[in-house]
């Protein structure tokens, strides 16, 4: 009887066991790469770290001689921020999914969704040099690119880096507008509901 229990706790074990290594082997690998440089860190510190709520853990990336390489795995494309130890406002937002990301001129590029975004970047770029002399229509003209955006990417993570940019030139009622736009599962991300707080407190939603 007590060999049959014996076989059947080992046997339970053996099972928790695959479960546990199954579980860690899941997921598409990405591949984190760059310098302080290429990244636009002003300053230079000897790691990185790499936060998500949707990461397990928080994760510090060693600095070698300027440079820096992380690898890792996810299930579905997240959003994660890049930034030095410490600081809260020195960030880079990245959508952490299968490949390599490497960083060039403070945007992380190489995997659809963040070239999908750098595209837009550099078109909001574009937008602010053609109406330099006309600031005040900088806003409505941004408004249609974001918008645009938004409804080929409402439900990935995408969204939220590009909500996250546009933060900074929408007004309030144009941001709730684009808000709108997104999927549940955008609106409820933690660095929209900042945003959606902000626009409560200014009267906006």
């Amino acid at each position: 009887m007590k060999d049959k229990m014996n076989m059947k706790r080992i046997a339970l074990i053996m099972a928790a066991l695959a479960i546990l290594v199954t579980g860690c082997s899941k997921g598409k690998k990405y591949t984190l790469t760059g310098s302080l440089e290429t990244a636009n860190f002003k300053q230079s510190p000897d790691s990185l770290v790499l936060v998500s709520d949707d990461l397990p853990n928080i994760y510090t990336i060693p600095v070698k001689d300027g440079a820096f390489s992380f690898s890792g795995r996810v299930v579905k494309p997240i959003v994660a921020t890049l930034k030095e130890p410490g600081k809260k406002v020195v960030n880079k937002p990245i959508v952490l999914e299968k490949g390599t990301i490497t960083f060039e001129n403070g945007y992380p590029r190489g995997t659809p969704l963040n070239e999908a975004f750098y595209e837009l970047s550099q078109q909001v770029k574009e937008t602010i040099r053609a109406n330099r002399e006309n600031q005040e229509a900088i806003p409505e003209a941004l408004s249609k690119l974001y918008r645009d955006y938004l409804t080929q990417h409402p439900d990935d993570p995408s969204a939220v880096i590009a909500l996250m940019s546009a933060r900074r030139y929408m007004k309030p009622d144009m941001m709730s507008e684009l808000i709108a736009l997104t999927s549940k599962s955008v609106q409820n991300d933690s660095h929209i509901d900042k945003i959606k707080l902000e626009l409560r407190l200014r009267g906006a939603m």
